[in-house]
């Protein structure tokens, strides 16, 4: 098989598994030569940028429901559902100015992005 459909394969094997291991088995590369491969600065690069890939997939993903998740929530403003109203209420409120505790409009929002191993992906509010 060619270098570089065995890079892709071994690429395709860690972005699916969560360890060396797993990545091995499921590619059919030995475990030495994956890790010789992720000292590799090209092999590396290509890695990151797949990895990043798929964090990016991931935002925009989560970027293309936000319309549709504020829209619920202004829609539950009046639903004729006094807990439910409050909530949304407090949800909008709290997304604008941040906690109760702190009344103070955000301007920016920094967006943590988790990447481990095994290509989960967590996104959470970073409000300094």
């Amino acid at each position: 098989m060619p270098k570089i459909a065995n890079r892709e394969k071994l690429l395709i094997a860690l972005m699916e598994t969560s360890s060396i291991r797993e990545a091995a088995k499921k590619s059919g590369i030995g475990e030495a030569t994956i890790y010789r491969q992720l000292r590799d600065e090209d092999f590396k690069i290509e890695y990151e940028q797949a990895k990043r890939q798929v964090v990016e997939s991931a935002v925009s993903a989560l970027a293309a429901s936000a319309n549709e998740a504020v829209e619920t929530l202004r829609r539950n403003l009046a639903c004729d559902n006094p807990q439910a109203e409050i909530r949304a209420a407090q949800l909008i409120l709290d997304n604008v100015f941040g906690n109760s505790e702190n009344a103070k409009p955000q301007t920016e929002k920094q967006i943590v992005i988790s990447f481990n191993f095994n290509n989960s992906v967590r996104l959470t509010n970073d409000k300094n």
